[in-house]
């Protein structure tokens, strides 16, 4: 059987599965979509409804319109990541008539 500790693991996972938008890592994880692809940059829209614009400096740059990722910054260096995709990015927020 069970015991209480197995129990409050299942119940963590099925959180973290079914409601990563309310999930945050140690040093601050946003979840949001990819809206936009173009050259080596990504327009994110974030679950608050934050535009972001994300430029690509290395790991994986294949991101997909409709793509759900987390991000570790919503200003500055951080990371943009998903599953075992990982894309090191310069994080702004969108300005349409400048990025």
């Amino acid at each position: 059987m069970f015991k209480p500790i197995q129990i409050s693991i299942v119940f963590v996972l099925a959180f973290v599965v079914f409601c990563p938008q309310n999930v945050k890592a140690d040093e601050g994880a946003f979840f949001g979509t990819v809206i936009r692809t173009s050259a080596a940059s990504y327009v994110l829209q974030m679950a608050d409804g934050k535009l972001l614009y994300a430029e690509w400096n290395s790991g994986y740059e294949d991101w997909l319109v409709g793509d759900r990722v987390f991000l570790s910054t919503e200003s500055g260096e951080g990371f943009m990541f998903y599953g075992n995709k990982r894309t090191q990015v310069d994080v702004s927020f969108y300005n349409p008539s400048g990025n």
